[in-house]
């Protein structure tokens, strides 16, 4: 009986370690799409207020043009940090996720108002 809860156990991180997935609640998610010509290497997410932020979401993985990404969240408000592959970063501030899908559309205007 040991050996089967610690399979299911173990299933279940590798699950975890392969979604998008910021939370078990699933209240919320953002989707990002990279409509910009920039690869995107980096994406976390933090809860408005918090002095640090999240892991990469990415996961040493990268998000090319035309590619996106959908994160699930708890309930609460959030800012959403993305970078490229040259460093240069852009958050998306207070964003309220709570009980909603939202969308945000990253292109070349967004990135050159965040001074890429």
């Amino acid at each position: 009986m040991g050996t089967i809860t610690a399979k299911i156990a173990a299933l279940v991180v590798a699950l975890s370690l392969t979604s998008c997935i910021v939370s078990s609640g699933e209240d919320a998610s953002i989707t990002i799409v990279n409509d910009s010509d920039y690869v995107l290497v980096d994406l976390r997410v933090s809860p408005v207020g918090s002095a640090s932020w999240g892991p990469n979401l990415l996961r040493g993985d990268v998000l090319f043009p035309d590619e996106e990404i959908t994160i699930v969240v708890d309930c609460d408000y959030y800012d959403v940090l993305i970078e490229d592959d040259f460093g240069a970063t852009c958050v998306l501030a207070d964003l309220d996720l709570c009980f909603s899908d939202d969308l945000w559309v990253v292109t070349n205007a967004t990135l050159a108002f965040c001074g890429f």
